[in-house]
């Protein structure tokens, strides 16, 4: 069976190749090696020039803009340099303007100032021959209302000086002062203007003078003199005095101590004598204790002194017044108790009046009475001159 299959595989394989074979179809021959190369390159120009066009485009382009752009930087160059040469022309020119205007400025000050002081000048001119025309006409009448009013001005300029001068005070001065100057202003008169000037100016130094309190300052140390007699001595307690501490010493104690051991007995004791003794360091000598008389003697200085010193403050004596204060504070500090409150009180107020100027620098005003001295002096000559 084997070898038959096989003999009939064999006498078929032929016809089965032949079948196949014709069942292939047959193909085109492959294009030749001349004809592949024309068509490639024809296909691959037109790439190649677009881009060589786009390119040589895009380079025209970019230097077309370039030179534009430079023509613009050249331009905006010539532009900021004709702004630069304008605006510094316009500052030259300002500056010129300015200091031509600031030279007319000061000319027409100058102008000014000339003409002011000409007219000031003619103004005092004419004042002073105003002045001299008034008083030529009033030398010619006869006394009149004026003349009663000018004296009573120098009556109280003659009492305001004196007033300075035994009394040393401003208040009384400055008063008739003012009183003087209203009856100037009441005569209307512009010919004593002088002699109201100086009397401004007295007026001006008086009321610069220090302001005092006499009365109430006369009243606080008759105050504090009241308390003189309520002052309490240093009290004798503050010395630990011997027969204090010997009262603590009795037999019980003694004989108490002894029950107690030798060694605390003896601490005892020492502490009972070192009691006895009382260092004190003091830089100024020791005062003793006052008896009552002296106690008694010591008020009595006291209350001269505040009463010296009311005295020299309404005198205006500086001096005398800071003694009395001062003797009065030294005694009130060293005989009396520090912890009392009237001692206290007594050095607070006595402290505060020293801080006092009773005797201020009082001006020299007599320059309104001089003044008006003068003028009557020359009314009373005019009138001579006109009588002859």
């Amino acid at each position: 069976m084997s070898d038959a299959g096989n003999r009939n595989k064999e006498n078929r394989t032929p016809e089965i190749i032949d079948a196949e074979v014709s069942e292939i179809p047959t193909q085109s021959p492959p294009p030749s090696d001349k004809d592949t190369p024309k068509k490639a390159t024809s296909g691959a120009r037109w790439p190649a020039l677009a881009a060589l066009l786009l390119s040589l485009v895009a380079l025209v382009l970019v230097a077309f803009l370039g030179w534009q752009g430079w023509q613009w930087q050249q331009s905006n160059v010539q532009a900021l340099q004709q702004i630069g040469e304008q605006a510094q022309s316009i500052q030259t020119e300002s500056q010129a303007q300015l200091t031509q205007e600031l030279d007319s400025l000061q000319q027409q000050m100058a102008a000014l100032q000339s003409q002011a002081q000409t007219d000031k000048s003619g103004i005092d001119a004419l004042q002073e021959r105003l002045t001299q025309s008034i008083q030529q006409v009033m030398s010619r009448q006869q006394s009149t209302r004026k003349d009663w009013l000018l004296a009573e001005v120098e009556y109280l300029l003659r009492l305001a000086n004196q007033r300075v001068l035994m009394e040393q005070t401003a208040d009384g001065a400055l008063k008739l002062l003012k009183s003087a100057d209203l009856i100037l202003k009441e005569t209307d008169d512009v010919s004593i203007y002088e002699v109201r000037k100086a009397l401004a100016a007295d007026i001006a130094a008086l009321e610069a003078v220090p302001r005092l309190d006499t009365e109430g300052a006369f009243l606080q140390l008759g105050a504090l003199n009241t308390q003189v007699d309520r002052l309490s001595l240093i009290p004798i307690t503050n010395k630990r005095e011997l027969p204090a501490l010997l009262e603590q010493i009795t037999p019980d104690s003694v004989s108490q101590s002894w029950t107690q051991g030798l060694k605390a007995s003896w601490s005892d004791a020492i502490d009972k004598f070192e009691q006895l003794i009382v260092i004190q360091h003091r830089d100024e000598p020791v005062e003793p204790l006052l008896s009552p008389e002296q106690h008694f003697f010591l008020q009595q200085n006291l209350h001269l002194m505040l009463e010296q010193a009311q005295l020299a403050l309404l005198q205006r004596k500086q001096n005398a017044y800071d003694s009395a204060l001062s003797k009065s504070e030294n005694w009130i500090d060293t005989y009396f108790d520090p912890q009392d409150s009237t001692t206290n009180a007594l050095l607070r107020g006595i402290a505060e009046l020293k801080q006092l100027q009773v005797a201020p620098e009082i001006p020299d005003i007599s320059g309104s009475l001089n003044t008006l001295k003068a003028y009557l002096e020359h009314m009373t000559k005019l009138k001579q001159e006109g009588a002859a």
